[in-house]
């Protein structure tokens, strides 16, 4: 079996609570699809875009 993996990007402008409920809804959906969460990372840029960074795995 092979593993292969995804980042997924998120990102939301000026509003920290709409991205976290758009990662929240996209981790439910990835995993109903039978992908792993490796990992999720949260920053902005200088133009107050808050991003989310998701890396994902599944055994194919």
């Amino acid at each position: 079996m092979k593993k292969t993996f995804k980042v997924l990007k998120l990102s939301n402008i000026w509003s920290t609570e709409n991205l976290r409920k758009k990662v929240e809804d996209t981790l439910n959906d990835v995993s109903k699809d039978g992908w792993e969460v490796v990992s999720v990372a949260f920053g902005s840029s200088n133009a107050q875009i808050a991003t989310a960074m998701i890396t994902i795995s599944k055994q194919i």
